[in-house]
This record gives structure tokens, sequence and C-alpha cells, in this order.
């Protein structure tokens, strides 16, 4: 999906939005847009626009709130919450760690479709009083126009197969009957491969049928879901056969340090042409480990300014690096890793770095043991 532009926090909880928000924002505005002359005629185009962007935004704020009800139900779990994110599908709530129990997985899952189900029949509620009142029949419209959207999201998000928050149910449903959470979240994960392919089959019918857009729009949120349930798979059978692993076992022991003080230039002419790796931890003076430092920094860094612009000025500071002890499990640094190092972690020792993680040591373990445990990889839940 990318990184968001951060918005601010609501409820304590970070949120931010994806560029590709003000692509469903303006099909929003235009469907919204297109309808309303058809159902409420008689009014200028540029009211049908305005009214299309009011309902858009206000459906903004219902995708909102579905995936703030995640976040706070994944709280009340005692599950940490990075952030709420608004995208071209809606939205996601990244969270670090999973539910503890089934129960909590249920709850946790179930929350956003009923809140989506709820504000659909609030908008109903809302439209039907308003109508009453005699109030103007396009604003009437935008109201059943909200609640009928918020149906079809919350009957959408319903559906048996992850990664939507029906194969979440279908997940909490299976954990508690096998009591085997891995055989579950690979059962919830092939459901959503079947639901994928009809929903591609059905937008293929009807792009035959004539319906060009909804039909391709159909399919290509098919193959989405398709797509997201694969790598969903792919997830969980690689956590479970990395489960006994430490991160000393995928570490780099002992890696080159580069010194705070040196400008980029240097860094660049004595570091980098002249050593294998792409990431390095920096050093101060006193031999304290302050952050980390890889292609992207000087990368970023104007080629006249090299000169004088020092590591220690462009490095990723150390609160932001994810790290780790060495006898720590290499699924819970997995947790931790993010885009902003390049998936690095420093490993520390007695608070000193005695090792660092990178991709390369992962996509190479994960290799090793995807051929030394085919059994897992194959998921068959025995």
């Amino acid at each position: 999906m990318g990184g968001g532009i951060p918005i601010g926090r609501i409820a304590g909880f970070p949120v931010s939005v994806n560029w590709s928000v003000l692509v469903i924002l303006w099909l929003f505005t235009w469907s919204l847009a297109a309808t309303l002359p058809n159902t409420v005629p008689g009014y200028p185009a540029a009211a049908y626009w305005i009214a299309g962007g009011c309902g858009a935004v206000v459906l903004l704020a219902s995708l909102m709130a579905h995936e703030l009800t995640h976040a706070l139900l994944a709280r009340r779990a005692g599950i940490a919450v990075a952030g709420v994110t608004l995208w071209l599908f809606g939205g996601v709530t990244t969270l670090r760690g999973e539910a503890k129990t089934p129960r909590a997985e249920f709850r946790i899952a179930a929350s956003g479709p009923a809140t989506s189900l709820a504000l659909a029949a609030i908008f109903a509620g809302v439209a039907a009083g308003l109508d009453e009142l005699g109030v103007a029949q396009i604003v009437v419209g935008v109201a059943w126009w909200l609640a009928g959207i918020n149906l079809l999201l919350g009957l959408f998000n319903l559906l048996p197969g992850a990664p939507l928050d029906g194969g979440r149910v279908v997940r909490a449903y299976l954990w508690r009957r096998h009591g085997d959470k891995v055989r579950a979240a690979v059962g919830a994960a092939r459901a959503g491969r079947v639901v994928a392919f009809v929903l591609i089959g059905i937008g293929l019918l009807e792009f035959l049928a004539g319906a060009l857009v909804g039909g391709v729009w159909l399919a290509f949120i098919g193959w989405f879901l398709f797509t997201a349930a694969r790598e969903e798979e792919t997830r969980v059978l690689t956590r479970q056969s990395l489960a006994d692993v430490r991160v000393v076992d995928a570490m780099t022991a002992h890696p080159h340090t580069a010194p705070g003080w040196i400008t980029v230039e240097d860094f660049i002419q004595r570091y980098l042409l002249g050593d294998r790796h792409s990431a390095y931890p920096v050093e101060d003076r006193d031999g304290s480990t302050i952050g980390l430092i890889t292609l992207a920094q000087p990368r970023a860094v104007e080629p006249r300014q090299r000169g004088t612009t020092l590591v220690r000025e462009i490095a990723i500071p150390l609160p932001r690096v994810p790290t780790a002890t060495p006898h720590e499990p290499l699924t819970a640094l997995l947790e931790r890793l993010t885009p902003a190092t390049g998936g690095r972690a420093l490993v520390v020792d007695a608070g000193h770095v005695v090792g660092i993680v990178t991709a390369t040591d992962l996509t190479r373990l994960i290799d090793v043991y995807r051929l030394a445990q085919p059994r897992s990889v194959a998921g068959d839940g025995h």
C-alpha cells in the first residue's frame, strides 16, 4: 500500500491517508453526482456535484469509523495499534501483534462490519426523518445513498475470506473449533482465494454483459483480494516455519560501523564503495551507537552538499531503529520491522550492538527453513 500522509491522532491512534484516497474521493463524488439526478431531479448540476462531494467526505468519515472500531477493540484486547490508514480500498488498521484468543479475534474482526451496518441504519433513519421534516430532497437523497453504501460495505466485508473482516471471523471460528491458530489462518486465507475467484468471475460476466466499468472494477477488487490472501498465507506459513528461530540465528554478527563525525562524501568513498554492506550502525566519538545509515540517506543528500554534511546528521536516530536481543524469537522482531529502515534492525546485548538483521538475512533464512520444513510450508494443519 505504501506510506500514508499523517493527518493527526484520533482516540490516541495515529491516522494517515494514502494518496489513493483522492481516487476514491473522486469516484464517490462522481457516483453520487451522477445518481442523484435520477432520484431527486430538478436541481442545477452544481448542486449535484456539491452534494456528491459532501456525501463522499461523510463516507470517508464512515470508513474511518469502521477502522477505528477495529483499533479500539484491538487496544482493549491488549494489542498495540501502529495506526489507521485510509486508502484506495477503504482503510487498514495496522496492529503490532495478534489476538490471544478466538473470542478476541472474533470481536476485533466483527466490530468493523457491525459499525458499517449500524451506520447504514442510522443514515436510513436520518433520511426518513429529514423526509418527514420536509428538508430538501437532495439532502434526503444523500442520506439514503450513505445508508446504502454503508450497508454494501458492511455486507461486503463479511464475505468469508481473508483479508476481509469476514475472513477474520472464519479464522476465529476455525481457531476455536480446531485449537490450531496456524491451521485457522491458512484456512481463512484459502477461503479468501475462493472469494476472490468468485468476484473475478462475476466481474468478467458483467464486463461481457456490457457493464464495462463495474465489471472491471469488481474483477480488479477480486484480483487484489487474491493477491492479499496469497500473501497472508505465505506470511502465516513463514512465521510457523520460524517459530523456534532466534534473532541470533538470522543476524550478521559484529557489523561494520560508520563514524558519525565523517562527511557523507567520506562515507561513500571509504565505506560504500569499498564494502559489500548497505547498512551501518553509526557510532559517536565515545563509541556509543547513535543511529543507523542505509543507502537511502546519502542518496537524499545533494551531491554538492555531501562534503559538508556529517553522517550523524542524516542517520536514522536510534529511537526510530527497531532493536532486538540475540535470543529473542525472530517472529517477535518481524512485527517491529518498518519500511523506514528498509526492514533492518540492530541486535543489542548488554547495551552494545552485536549484530544487524537485514532483509537479505531474513530472505535467506526463510528460504532455508522452507526447504528444511516442507510439511509446515504445505500448511496441511496436521
